[in-house]
């Protein structure tokens, strides 16, 4: 087992397997991963991918959210600089 910290600093379990075992047993790691149990490739004992349950409820990464447009107030940023540029 490999112990990860996860999203909000929460320890998650997740069974570890190097690629060549996951290459020769493929279809019972992939069984495991139907049930919902993420596993972690590892090569030469290093971690480099992880497989985890299809979610289809997952939502947007922030990065790929639609961002709330707010309308700002007050006078416009140009007609302050001329407004300034006529006092001087």
């Amino acid at each position: 087992m490999l112990y990860l910290i996860g999203y909000k600093g929460q320890e998650v379990e997740m069974q570890a397997v190097s690629i060549r075992d996951l290459m020769h047993n493929f279809s019972h790691y992939l069984k495991e991963v139907k049930k919902g149990e993420p596993i972690t490739i590892l090569e030469r004992r290093n971690p480099v991918a992880d497989i985890i349950p299809h979610n289809k409820n997952i939502r947007f990464p922030g990065w790929k959210r639609s961002i709330k447009r707010r309308k700002i107030g007050g006078e416009a940023f140009s007609a302050t600089i001329e407004r300034y540029r006529e006092e001087e």
